[in-house]
């Protein structure tokens, strides 16, 4: 009998692999390396979510990128992104880094983003500096121009208000002055007449119709005297009443009328719109009833620690606080001003994907 030899590899016999049946990870076997590991560049962009400008060093000028599932760039080089106007170019914004496969970026431009018209955000991966745009497109997003005039009476100019600022900004501003004031009245060593004054002139600043609180024949009150809250059922208009106006008139001019709405923009309203109703509550009870026992006390030392209170209110209400203190703020019953001014920033935002 003729023995036939069968000639096999020593390392099949030895039951080692072969190099020949091993792959490359993320090359053969076709999953991505996203840096371009290997011979071949297997880089892509990926990644989406949000662009908005929200309160910075100057108002609105922050802006704020939030992504997910996006992809590290390629080893040597980094994503830088720009936004621009229709009146502007480019304006770099920096380095955009990723934690893990989530951004989460914010640069400061320096100047109001809403105001100036911002509407573009773009990005790109490159081994330059980013100072210009330069390598390959990553990421891309626009303002829906219909949201940006919507807002345009909230945050940037409203005819309506004394100084000509967006709604929720006059509000903003009036809160900031009225503390301020009695900040530096109860802290100023001023005589019982002069801090019953002051207590007056805020009582009538925060509520309409205005009172002669003092007791002096006169309905004391500020230059372009324009109330945190009036009496709507009177006919009256103050600040609360022209944002909550405003917010309706939005909701109309976006189509969003229906609450069964599924859009981001509508639920951003639904929740800003929380904000000055919290004000107008807080300051009917309190803030302004306080202003005017100021403006009724019969000594120094009791003025001065009303209108302390009064302050505090002005600060929180601003920001928010835990007014039935349960230990937290209710983002719906217990939001301030700044927030609502936020959610509305957020209204004009840049849907964001990968640039074709």
């Amino acid at each position: 009998m003729r023995v036939v030899m069968l000639s096999l590899p020593v390392g099949l016999l030895l039951g080692c692999p072969q190099a020949e049946d091993t792959v490359s990870e993320g090359k053969e076997t076709g999953e991505d390396t996203a840096s371009g590991g290997g011979d071949e560049d297997n880089w892509r962009a990926s990644g989406s979510g949000f662009a908005y400008f929200t309160d910075g060093e100057a108002d609105n000028s922050l802006f704020r990128l939030e992504l997910t599932r996006a992809l590290p760039p390629r080893e040597g080089e980094a994503y830088f992104g720009f936004v621009s106007s229709p009146s502007s170019g480019l304006v770099p914004l920096g380095e955009i880094t990723l934690n893990g496969e989530d951004v989460d970026f914010s640069a400061d431009i320096g100047e109001n983003a809403i105001a100036g018209g911002y509407n573009h955000f773009e990005a790109w991966a490159s081994a330059g500096d980013g100072s210009e745009p330069e390598g390959d497109p990553v990421w891309e997003g626009d303002v829906d121009t219909t949201v940006y005039d919507v807002i345009q009476r909230l945050l940037i100019a409203n005819p309506d208000t004394p100084s000509g600022e967006g709604s929720l900004r006059a509000l903003e501003t009036q809160l900031e002055f009225l503390r301020d004031e009695a900040t530096a009245a109860a802290t100023g060593g001023l005589s019982l007449t002069e801090l019953q004054l002051v207590g007056e002139k805020i009582g009538n600043a925060l509520e309409d119709p205005t009172e002669d609180a003092n007791n002096d024949g006169d309905d004391d009150v500020y230059d372009n005297n324009f109330a945190v809250e009036a009496d709507d059922e009177k006919g009256d208009i103050g600040y609360v009443e022209l944002i909550l106006a405003d917010f309706v008139v939005a909701v109309a001019a976006l189509d969003l009328t229906d609450p069964d709405h599924n859009d981001p923009i509508r639920d951003y309203i639904e929740q800003a719109y929380d904000g000055p109703q919290f004000v107008e509550y807080q300051t009917a009870h309190f803030a302004a009833p306080k202003a005017r026992s100021a403006a009724d006390d019969t000594s120094t030392s009791l003025a001065e620690q009303s209108l302390t209170e009064v302050a505090e209110d002005m600060a929180n209400y601003l920001t928010g606080f835990d007014a039935d203190q349960d230990g937290t703020v209710e983002a719906d019953t217990e939001m301030g001003i700044e927030t609502s001014i936020d959610l509305t920033s957020q209204m004009v935002q840049m849907p964001v994907n990968v640039a074709n």
